[in-house]
């Protein structure tokens, strides 16, 4: 198993600092790029553990928060699972 740095990266923009989530392999050498963006619900542990995975398979990869202009991230608090009846109280 490849060992896996990741930390958080405060990019400055014209708008206020977004911060993102960078994973690559730990080994000094240059790596293949993902840029993984995230679905509606903002960058969580579970997309963090994803973009490790691509870092152990020898990527680096970044991990915006796209919507950093309301606040870090997490912006709000999930669930581990989201049921499927639950689905529309969770996306309001």
């Amino acid at each position: 198993m490849t060992a896996v740095r990741g930390t958080t990266v405060d990019v400055p923009t014209r708008d206020g600092t977004a911060d993102t989530y960078l994973a690559h392999p730990d080994d000094g050498a240059a790596h293949p790029g993902v840029l993984f963006y995230m679905d509606a619900f903002g960058p969580r542990p579970h997309l963090r553990g994803m973009a490790d995975r691509l870092a152990e398979a020898g990527y680096t990869v970044l991990l915006p928060h796209v919507f950093y202009r309301a606040g870090r991230a997490p912006l709000f608090e999930l669930p581990g699972f989201i049921d499927t009846a639950e689905r529309p109280e969770v996306l309001e």
